[in-house]
């Protein structure tokens, strides 16, 4: 199945956040001076394997040889990322910048490259977000792609612990780089 067959059978809700993030992406990549089209298709590509389900998540990380840690196991749509970014690897689709955004759109991740950083953030404050804080954030991110990324995360754990859920290891090592102020563009 191609990406685009992939991304036909999504539901008509998550295909227009996958286009408002793709879009948000290329705010970030004009304001950032990252590769525009990149940063779209990385928009774009992200959500490709939401809609699966948990059973379904588990078997085809198994089939594509991706670790499958104890918080994956215990939340299966966390290998949601992983898996879209194997997909577009096998397409022949994706930079290493563009998978390891894809990857980690979820979690975060300590060192994420710029595009990395901005998928995360684009995920997170969309237009199709309902929230307080998301077009603060997304501001914030326009100024000052790092401060962002650090802002988002911080937002994102604050809605996971008000849910009673663990941030994941990566995101926990992410907000731990942001405290020491270490967070940089490392790509």
């Amino acid at each position: 199945m191609t990406l685009e067959e992939r991304f036909q059978t999504l539901s008509r809700h998550r295909q227009a956040h996958a286009e408002r993030v793709a879009a948000v992406m290329r705010a970030l990549a004009q304001q950032h001076h990252l590769d525009e089209e990149l940063a779209w298709f990385g928009g774009w590509a992200h959500d490709l394997a939401r809609e699966m389900s948990r059973p379904a998540l588990l078997a085809e990380a198994e089939t594509l040889g991706i670790v499958i840690g104890p918080e994956e196991q215990a939340e299966p749509l966390l290998l949601h990322g992983p898996i879209a970014a194997k997909w577009v690897e096998r397409a022949g689709r994706g930079t290493p910048q563009v998978l390891e955004a894809i990857r980690y759109h979820t979690t975060g991740a300590a060192n994420l490259g710029p595009l990395a950083q901005a998928l995360f953030i684009a995920d997170g404050v969309e237009p199709g977000r309902r929230y307080a804080l998301r077009e603060a954030l997304y501001l914030q991110a326009l100024e000052d792609l790092n401060g962002g990324y650090c802002a988002v995360l911080k937002n994102t754990q604050a809605y996971l612990l008000s849910r009673g859920l663990a941030p994941h290891p990566d995101m926990v090592r992410a907000l731990d780089q942001c405290t020491a102020g270490t967070v940089q563009d490392t790509h």
